[in-house]
């Protein structure tokens, strides 16, 4: 009787195990078969999934992006503006695997990012997270709980930006939990200063 695989799972133990490869040896230095030996496969299986090194790089951060967006990106507006900074904190609290993976999304792609469908992906979601923040404001302005002055739109992309620029932060420059938490906590400071009405 033939062995029933659950797709899905297997595809994320694969991605799960491609991670760890590259993490070690470097995306460029590994190989295929250091990524199915890393997962216990035969290099065959690893190809029944993907078909080639680049296609596993593109699958780990498409991974990466939907659990961002999923942890970014709210479904309802916030009732208050502590509400609203609150979500900021938690979804900037960046947890020490995720800065591994941001340094490997910079060595799979940093050379290519010029151009790449990566880049085109990375557009799309920072717009949406703009998109999102954009609609909370206005939300919370509709509430008279932010400045009447500030543009929604460009106010949402800014945030988008400064989210953005601290996790680069967190995983780019290995910053000690402690410092990175001061950090975040001027950044949040300063935009709610920005939000508050006067």
């Amino acid at each position: 009787m033939a062995k029933i695989v659950d797709r899905e799972a297997m595809q994320n133990s694969l991605l799960n195990a491609a991670t760890e490869v590259y993490i070690e040896k470097g995306y460029h230095s590994a190989t295929i078969a250091d990524v199915a030996e890393g997962a216990g496969v035969a290099k065959g299986t690893l190809y029944l999934y993907f078909k080639n090194k680049e296609s596993i790089a593109v699958a780990i951060v498409d991974r990466h992006f939907e659990r961002l967006q999923a942890n970014l990106m709210t479904q309802s507006n916030p009732e208050t503006l502590e509400e609203m900074m609150d979500r900021l904190r938690n979804s900037t609290t960046i947890p020490d695997d995720a800065t591994r993976l941001i340094r490997l999304f910079y060595e799979m792609f940093g050379p290519s990012l010029d151009g790449d469908p990566v880049v085109t992906k990375l557009g799309e979601f920072f717009e949406q997270l703009g998109l999102n923040y954009e609609a909370q404001i206005g939300y919370l302005q509709s509430k008279k709980l932010v400045h009447s002055d500030i543009d929604p739109a460009h106010f949402g992309r800014a945030l988008a930006s400064v989210v953005d620029g601290l996790i680069l932060h967190r995983g780019l420059f290995s910053l000690p939990k402690q410092r990175f938490a001061k950090i975040r906590e001027q950044a949040l400071n300063m935009v709610h200063r920005g939000l508050v009405p006067a």
